[in-house]
């Protein structure tokens, strides 16, 4: 912390800390709200950060989009479905309303001052089916796919997607069609021979790049972001870290920054907002804050997410909330992966059940995945270990599903699998065996219970009927399922050879941080607003603690990116 009069090497209005959606949210409505110097610094040599990664959807109630395709909906219902799903002693309601009041305007602002587009998802429903104010669809939204050339040779400075949101490690695909292939629902094929004619006959595109020419998820809304940057000038320094902010009069007045090995002292004459990622990559951290066990291996996030911005706060007496909290899911990784990918969706396909090293089940697979690890922690506070768990599936389903980075064997079988990837078989990742028993000898489980696990969901996938765990009686469970059975998330496990793939209780970003107010407004020890300092994102507090519906990260993270840069603008027009 520094607070001495200072004589800085930059001088900008507005600093923002991070590249991700809240961030580039923000340093664009600094700039159009009043125009504004702004400057916005990247730790990673790539822009993105955890936005990039992510499926970019955003979860927005009552916005235009939902009603110009006929949506019923309301901030009173999207309140009362919130109150009705978050504990009480995390329902922050100014915030709240704050969010559902602005986060329509925020969408509408964005489309009509920047080239973000969204589409509405009219059926991906909200993720808590029997709450007061749920609806079925229309109140997420996801980024419209976009064309790389619009970068230009910036493309190659993007974060990579996240290997759940690219087919085969190629092909970029919305959500419509990620979810057809997932699922092998009807026209499926369709829809991926066009996908995939169109990236193998772009040869110009090819000789240079893997990735596809089209982006889409998390991608396509900072690639989207990221060219609006570009049209207003707008610098962004890559591989530049927040090292501590710089206060004077008790107002911060800027950040000491170190950009490629450098220190530089730059002014913020406006404020400073902070939309960096969390610390899931501190271990130390996690050891401090988080439920045990930890590891910041089973974490999705960039590796630069290690809470650099959160501890420069706290030196300056922010007040710190939530950091016992991240977005939990279970994730998977590949020996030849660098990072772990999302298992959310392969966990809710027929006949895929996971169990930890008790070898049962212990939960309902097809729920919400933060609910799901929620259970998963509860059973670790219990002294019963899910680290490792394993999902576990025969060989119909290996044939017609992906799980995780295993391809469906009708396109990637077994034998091609041991030529290309020839140490995922035989090591902890994946396993195979003639019979259940011999399955759970090899992971080291106990084969009776195993075998009693097996034998109890084939009942359940012939009467249609979890008696367990009820996995398929709401529409959020059957929204990944296989609608010609009869529960649409129950398959049988009964043809050989059987398979289990480990996985990890990891998460996709930690979600604790710099307590804030209406106005993104960074709060003392004493709950007062310290001058010139702003945040939002993972960097934040979690507003909504239990992942109400899809996009509920990113929503909030570019509403208050909004919220923060007209507050310190002075602007209460937009």
């Amino acid at each position: 912390m520094s607070q001495q009069n200072e004589q800085f090497d930059e001088i900008f209005d507005v600093l923002v800390v991070g590249s991700g959606c809240g961030g580039l949210t923000a340093a664009l409505t600094a700039d159009i709200a009043a125009p504004a110097k702004v400057l916005v610094i990247e730790k990673s040599h790539l822009i993105g950060g955890t936005s990039a990664t992510s499926g970019g959807v955003i979860w927005i109630p009552d916005n235009h989009l939902g009603k110009e395709k006929g949506a019923e909906d309301s901030i009173a219902e999207a309140k009362q479905y919130l109150q009705a799903t978050i504990p009480e002693d995390e329902f922050n309601e100014p915030l709240i309303d704050t969010y559902l009041d602005q986060g329509p305007k925020m969408v509408k602002f964005m489309e009509d001052n920047t080239d973000a587009r969204y589409t509405s998802l009219e059926h991906y429903p909200d993720y808590f089916q029997d709450a007061p104010g749920v609806k079925l669809g229309n109140r997420a939204l996801e980024p419209l796919p976009v064309s790389a050339d619009t970068l230009d040779d910036d493309v190659d400075n993007l974060h990579p997607s996240g290997p759940q949101t690219i087919v085969f490690g190629r092909y970029g695909v919305n959500f419509e069609e990620s979810h057809a292939f997932t699922t092998q629902s009807p026209g499926w094929f369709k829809l991926f021979a066009k996908i995939f004619l169109t990236y193998w006959l772009d040869w110009s595109w090819r000789i240079k790049r893997k990735r596809s020419r089209r982006l889409a998820f998390g991608a396509a809304s900072v690639t989207r972001l990221l060219s609006s940057i570009k049209k207003r000038n707008i610098p962004i320094w890559r591989s530049a870290a927040l090292k501590e902010f710089i206060v004077k009069d008790d107002k911060v007045i800027g950040a000491i920054i170190e950009k490629e090995g450098r220190i530089l002292k730059v002014q913020a004459r406006r404020g400073v907002i902070v939309a960096s990622g969390g610390f899931g990559q501190n271990q130390e951290m996690r050891e401090k804050y988080l439920p045990k066990p930890t590891n910041s291996d089973w974490g999705c996030e960039p590796k630069t997410n290690t809470g650099d911005p959160i501890k420069a706060a706290e030196a300056i007496g922010a007040q710190l909330k939530f950091m016992d909290k991240a977005w939990w899911v279970t994730t998977v990784k590949a020996p030849n992966e660098e990072f772990p990918r999302l298992s959310e969706i392969e966990k809710s396909l027929p006949g895929n059940y996971t169990v930890n090293t008790s070898g049962k089940r212990f939960a309902n697979e097809s729920q919400n995945y933060l609910t799901f690890m929620l259970e998963v922690l509860e059973k670790e506070k219990l002294g019963e270990s899910c680290a490792p768990m394993y999902m576990i599936f025969d060989a119909n389903h290996r044939r017609n599903y992906p799980v995780g980075p295993l391809m469906p064997g009708k396109f990637f079988p077994d034998s091609l699998v041991k030529i290309v990837h020839r140490d995922w078989f035989g090591s902890d990742f994946l396993t195979s065996a003639s019979t259940v028993e011999e399955l759970a000898v090899q992971i080291g489980i106990d084969a009776d219970a195993l075998k009693a696990t097996v034998n109890r969901v084939n009942d359940f996938s012939a009467t249609g009927k979890d008696l367990d765990f009820k996995r398929g009686d709401n529409e959020r469970d059957r929204f990944s399922g296989d609608p010609t059975l009869l529960n649409p998330c129950l398959g049988p496990v009964d043809k050989a050879p059987f398979y289990a793939m480990r996985i990890d209780p990891g998460e996709f970003a930690t979600c604790g941080g710099m307590a804030i107010n209406e106005h993104g407004q960074v709060l003392n020890n004493d709950n007062q607003p310290i001058t010139g300092l702003y945040a939002t994102g993972n960097c934040t507090p979690a507003l909504l603690t239990t992942y109400p519906g899809p996009g509920a990260t990113i929503g909030p993270a570019m509403t208050f990116g909004f919220i923060a840069a007209k507050h310190l603008s002075g602007s209460n027009t937009l």
